[in-house]
């Protein structure tokens, strides 16, 4: 509201409605140069294993796993975002060989071992679709939830039936209506690969609703809260507070194969 039109209004306005009106503009701009984007953002973590997966012994410095990486990269589901895009590829690689190499798995390399995973990249963000239902003519606010099950596999996954009826399980299935960025980590058997079979041993969900800010902002926080949950199973989803990068900005740097004798990383390729 421009300030030349206030004396108008007031004037047509009691005396004590003319000072309140008067003191909320002088304090509305203020409020706004106030107002700062969130901080932070509460991260959802779960962990998916398979049969199979619970089999392999999660690895440790002693004993680290090789992988292969395959960047799947940017994927967007949902109704769409006016102005989204995916951030450069080649940082979030990094970032995530580096989080990994925190939990002893590493990149394969011309001198490691041979490799026992593939371990593929994935992110970008996942918007519920719902719409009124015209077919229920005795409920007015019915809805129609189109991908209900693919929200619940990103913030529950496989935790979901074991969820009672009290506040987590309410807590869930409102997160499920949120716009969320995600990051997915998903690991294979490698050997089985190569036979041309794929054999899911687990997936790394990590989940946040995007208003907190852009993808490549919240993209860090994502992969440094997962970081400690990467191949070990949750009983239950986890929730993170993570700090956000604004703007993107962060010292991701360079993953190596081997503290001890660092090689170049393999060129990850996209499938």
């Amino acid at each position: 509201m421009k300030t030349s039109i206030f004396p108008a209004m007031l004037h047509s306005l009691s005396f004590p409605i003319r000072w309140a009106a008067l003191a909320f503009a002088l304090a509305a701009p203020l409020s706004a140069g106030l107002f700062t984007p969130p901080q932070d953002t509460e991260v959802n973590i779960v962990v998916d294993f398979t049969p199979e997966g619970r089999k392999v012994p999660p690895p440790t410095q002693a004993h680290p796993a090789y992988y292969y990486p395959v960047l799947r990269g940017y994927n967007e589901r949902g109704a769409q975002v006016a102005g989204q895009k995916s951030p450069p590829m080649l940082p979030i690689a990094r970032q995530l060989a580096r989080a990994l190499a925190g939990q002893h798995y590493l990149v394969k390399g011309p001198t490691t071992p041979a490799p026992s995973l593939l371990l593929v990249f994935s992110w970008g963000y996942l918007n519920p679709r719902i719409d009124d239902d015209p077919t229920d003519r005795d409920e007015p606010d019915a809805k129609i939830f189109w991908d209900q099950s693919d929200m619940q596999a990103l913030v529950a996954g496989n935790t979901f039936k074991t969820l009672g009826a009290g506040f987590e399980r309410q807590d869930i299935i409102e997160a499920t209506r949120d716009d969320r960025y995600f990051v997915i980590v998903t690991a294979y058997d490698y050997a089985e690969f190569q036979q041309k079979k794929r054999k899911l041993l687990w997936m790394a969900k990590m989940s946040t609703p995007s208003n907190c800010g852009t993808l490549a902002e919240v993209i860090p926080a994502l992969i440094n809260s997962g970081a400690p949950y990467f191949g070990r199973e949750t009983t239950r989803p986890q929730s993170v507070t993570a700090p956000i990068a604004r703007e993107g900005k962060v010292e991701i740097g360079i993953p190596v194969v081997m503290p001890d004798t660092p090689e170049k990383a393999a060129s990850p390729e996209k499938k």
